[in-house]
């Protein structure tokens, strides 16, 4: 009734904890996914809006570039200057000094029909004809698509400066009357426009072949942090990919020549991240105090269910094993002996009946307490000198049972039965001296001096009896004559024999 009673107060807690931790977990659960959901719409809310705003910055950058460079392509006096000889006073004053000085534009090229740079210009220091030549070469994709699109002007009549940037820059080309992009020139990354120099009569007169514009404005890391703190964004800059990226973050503008497309990105904000923070410590107190509830209520079944559980393990190795010693006892030991003999796993072992010499001695000069030192002391030798070779058992008061799983010869188990009595007559410290004690042994060996369990107990039992009326300190084995423990007991052979048959006969 007990332990029904005790199976039913556990199960009761673990349903009151599993019923508790449910409800927690709910409440939790729900939280989180409303968190969580607030957070991703906030997230794709700001993203869209990030896009949307760096979207818009290239677009005004673009322009505005555009239009920097337009001034000096769509002026008459520009077409005029550069037409046959050069003008170098208009050079001088517009390119030279009125594009770099206002615009901020770094390299000024003005490429030939043949794409030969007529003019090279950087900063505001022109540079020898010739010079420069290189970055036309790499960038001569851009002089022929500005090239191409005057072209279209001529034979549409028509001319279109505006500019359209979209999100989808690479499916849908930019209109106007230019060719931009963004690359690195001379391992600074930078703005590269080029636009046909030739105005509205130009087109009109039949001019097929004009002059290209060609401009570099570099993009340095300040341009990239200005543009960064306009936006509102962090770590804008650019990078250039092999494959097309677009999400959060990401927004690709224009291909390259080699395969790349230059992407600009920076570090998306995440709001949900304010979310949490802000609505966390709100939470905080109501989850602590469900916690501590819970955990109170845990610990309290718990302690109940290791208390029960604790106790049905104590009772379960007090039933079997001795409460001093710790080791197993005769019931335990019975058992054990049983179940080798009927289940067949050995076909031989042998079994060891030991008493104690002198022990009462000890309790009566010592104490009780005394008397408990010796028992464990005398437990735990026994216990290391059979290792995992059996079972050792306190049966008795000094009375110790042990079954030995080894098959030896008669010999190695007298040996070891003597060393096993040399280990345990070695002197024990206990509380107010020193315990002297000695040991007996009477050996029983299955199915070779007895067949049943009962009966090979009695066999070792007799055998210990023997040793213990010899003079004591000896090991008597069942099927052979009784050997002494130590040469002096030769001497006392004799009176032993005829000791034993007096008892002998009056047993009989």
């Amino acid at each position: 009734m007990g332990l029904t009673a005790a199976s039913l107060k556990i199960n009761l807690g673990v349903m009151v904890i599993t019923a508790c931790l449910g409800v927690f977990l709910a409440l939790t659960f729900s939280s989180v996914f409303l968190l969580n959901r607030s957070g991703e719409i906030a997230d794709k809310v700001r993203h869209e809006q990030e896009t949307r705003l760096v979207e818009h910055e290239l677009n005004h950058q673009i322009i505005q570039f555009a239009r920097d460079q337009s001034q000096i392509s769509d002026w008459d006096a520009s077409y005029t200057a550069f037409w046959g000889q050069i003008d170098d006073k208009f050079v001088l004053e517009n390119l030279t000094n009125w594009l770099w000085n206002d615009f901020g534009i770094f390299m000024t090229y003005v490429v030939s029909p043949r794409n030969k740079n007529k003019i090279a210009i950087v900063e505001n220091r022109r540079l020898d004809a010739g010079q420069g030549q290189h970055i036309i070469d790499e960038n001569i994709d851009l002089v022929q698509e500005a090239r191409a699109k005057y072209l279209e002007d001529f034979t549409e009549k028509r001319h279109m400066p505006a500019v359209k940037l979209t999100r989808d820059i690479l499916a849908e080309p930019q209109q106007g009357r230019f060719a931009w992009s963004i690359r690195t020139i001379n391992g600074q990354l930078a703005y590269v426009m080029a636009q046909a120099i030739g105005p509205e009569y130009a087109v009109q007169r039949g001019d097929k072949n004009p002059d290209i514009l060609f401009t570099v404005k570099q993009i340095d890391k300040s341009t990239l942090i200005a543009a960064g703190e306009k936006l509102m964004v962090e770590n804008f800059h650019f990078d250039f990919l092999y494959q097309r990226h677009e999400g959060h973050g990401h927004l690709p503008i224009v291909a390259l020549p080699d395969g790349r497309i230059v992407h600009v990105r920076w570090t998306p904000d995440n709001p949900s991240e304010t979310i949490w923070n802000q609505t966390l410590p709100i939470l905080a107190l109501p989850y602590a105090l469900a916690a501590l509830a819970l955990i109170v209520i845990a610990w309290r079944f718990s302690h109940m269910l290791h208390a029960l559980q604790y106790s049905e393990e104590q009772n379960r190795f007090l039933a079997l094993h001795d409460a001093v010693t710790g080791l197993p006892n005769r019931l335990y030991f019975d058992h054990a002996l049983e179940e080798t003999i009927s289940s067949n796993k050995y076909d031989h072992c042998v079994i060891i009946s030991l008493d104690l010499d002198r022990f009462k001695a000890v309790n009566d000069r010592l104490g009780h307490e005394a008397g408990d030192v010796v028992l464990s002391t005398v437990s735990e030798r026994i216990s290391q000198s059979l290792g995992k070779l059996g079972i050792a058992a306190r049966v008795g008061g000094d009375e110790f049972s042990i079954l030995f799983y080894d098959r030896l010869e008669l010999e190695d188990l007298q040996l070891f039965c003597e060393r096993l009595i040399e280990v345990i007559s070695q002197p024990i410290l206990v509380p107010g001296g020193v315990a002297d004690v000695g040991a007996s042994i009477g050996v029983a060996r299955w199915p070779e001096d007895a067949t049943t369990v009962k009966s090979v107990l009695r066999c070792a039992d007799d055998a210990l009896y023997f040793s213990k009326e010899n003079g004591r300190g000896q090991v008597s084995i069942a099927s052979r004559k009784p050997k002494p423990a130590n040469r002096n007991v030769d001497q006392r052979l004799g009176q032993s024999i005829d000791k034993l048959r007096e008892i002998l006969g009056k047993t009989a």
